[in-house]
């Protein structure tokens, strides 16, 4: 059956689209001569959606030329394509991007749909609200999203099977009167690189958490928890010595004092399941932007380096197995307790010891999820002033998600990059840089980490008796 037209006259037709905005983005765009250019490609754009609604067309409008940039272009029909151009000219207005030609290619892409791994609304927003409160119950999210327990569950059943969703917990090791370190380096060469990680391979020091390199296998970082005393500190500047003169050309090395996860849709669109991040939406007024965006006060930072607590080597070792919480989990733990320790102890000391330590805030809960198109980790370290901090935290709490660790000498933080946005990069390097404070910006494009899971394995090292850490030669 042909589908009639709305018994409506196109003069009286309401556009869904604010004219006001799009004459403001044509006015505002450069250079000049290219505004009526851009002018055309919109016109072309608001007749579609009159077509789409069944509106007909007037003879002049019919005869308006087609742009050359819209002809070949394919619309989905129907009112989410007025959803995506009004999302996408908003975001043209709202970082004031200028470019006639960057505008065009904002635009055009409302026309590609990628429906797999499509996040929806609701579950947008449950993933806001546990990652404000990872602890929440499945009613008080209920309540919170306006909606059913049994909707929670599924939206919650259906996250966890698509997006590995789940809620972590982040050991804070200061309690454990641990300091984290990180040291970034860059080999002499390719085959010193291959002999380091043979090394680190076949004679892993006990405290060493993680090694990475970048996609050139020169560049990368160690990560070290060293035990916070003297002896400690002591044994990393012994390694430090032993790496630069056997592999590295340059090395630095700086405490982590603080870290915050954050996660954002600001730039993710519903409609099609893409991440709009790159230099056509961002331009090179992002400076500009975070340096007058009026957000919300952003969230504190979780220290590292607490007050540290009273503990055994059994509280010491259910804190650093990982596992999730709950009763299922607790025969696991004690097998793995007693065949890698030794240690026998029941289910009931298991819950007793875990409700300990959740009371001391030994753990930092917060949400992880395997979020669509966000395919590339990539590692970015700067030197700064404190001054500095404020605006690059800005930038970084608009990004998808990000892990940010405050520092001796500034920042880092790890970025997962969505994929067709390579161009991000470049632009936040860019941007950085030009913010007052900023010394240095080095990147990092993960490859595997090697990790020698040797955590639980210190508990040995701990003296209950004087609560400090006994080390030998080694194990730094």
């Amino acid at each position: 059956m042909a589908r009639k037209s709305r018994p409506t006259n196109s003069k009286n037709w309401e556009n869904p689209i604010d004219t006001k905005l799009i004459e403001k983005i044509i006015t505002r765009s450069e250079p000049v001569e290219d505004q009526e250019n851009l002018r055309c490609f919109l016109t072309n754009v608001l007749l579609f959606l009159k077509r789409v609604d069944g509106i007909d067309l007037t003879e002049e409008e019919k005869l308006y030329p087609s742009h050359s940039q819209f002809s070949h272009l394919t619309f989905r029909k129907g009112r989410s394509t007025a959803d995506g151009l009004k999302y996408r000219l908003n975001i043209i207005d709202r970082y004031q991007i200028t470019n006639t030609q960057r505008i065009i290619n904002i635009i055009a892409s409302t026309a590609v749909s990628t429906p797999k791994g499509q996040l929806t609304p609701r579950q947008i927003h449950l993933i806001e609200e546990l990652h404000k409160n990872p602890e929440l119950t499945q009613y008080e999210l209920a309540q919170r999203l306006s909606t059913t327990s049994r909707i929670v569950r599924n939206e919650l059943t259906q996250l966890r099977q698509a997006f590995s969703f789940a809620v972590i917990y982040n050991l804070d090791f200061g309690k454990f009167r641990l300091a984290l370190f990180e040291i970034d380096f860059r080999t002499r060469s390719l085959d010193a690189s291959e002999e380091m990680e043979r090394h680190f391979r076949r004679t892993p020091p006990l405290f060493l958490r993680r090694i990475n390199f970048d996609h050139n296998y020169r560049d990368g970082f160690f990560h070290f928890s060293v035990p916070d005393q003297p002896s400690g500190l002591q044994m990393l500047e012994q390694r430090m010595k032993w790496l630069k003169s056997n592999f590295l050309e340059k090395s630095t090395y700086f405490r982590m004092r603080s870290f915050r996860i954050d996660i954002s849709f600001e730039n993710y669109n519903v409609l099609t399941g893409n991440w709009i991040l790159n230099d056509d939406t961002y331009s090179i007024d992002l400076l500009r932007f975070i340096s007058n965006h009026d957000r919300e006060h952003l969230p504190p930072r979780k220290q590292f380096f607490s007050e540290p607590i009273h503990f055994d080597r059994i509280d010491y070792i259910l804190a650093s197995t990982p596992y999730v919480f709950g009763e299922k989990q607790h025969t696991e733990i004690r097998q793995k307790v007693l065949e890698q320790h030794g240690y026998s102890i029941s289910r009931k000391t298991i819950w007793n010891r875990q409700k300990k330590l959740i009371e001391a805030g030994v753990f930092y809960p917060s949400v992880w999820y395997d979020t669509p198109e966000l395919e590339e980790l990539v590692k970015f370290c700067i030197e700064c002033s404190p001054k500095a901090l404020e605006p690059i935290y800005r930038l970084i709490s608009i990004l998808p998600y990000t892990y940010s660790v405050e520092t001796d000498v500034g920042v880092t933080f790890s970025f997962h990059r969505p994929s067709r946005c390579s161009s991000i990069t470049g632009l936040l390097v860019q941007t950085f840089e030009q913010i007052d404070g900023v010394s240095n910006v080095t990147i990092f494009r993960y490859e595997p980490s090697f990790s020698p899971q040797l955590f639980t394995q210190t508990a040995d090292r701990w003296d209950e008796s004087r609560q400090r850490w006994l080390l030998r030669k080694g194990d730094i």
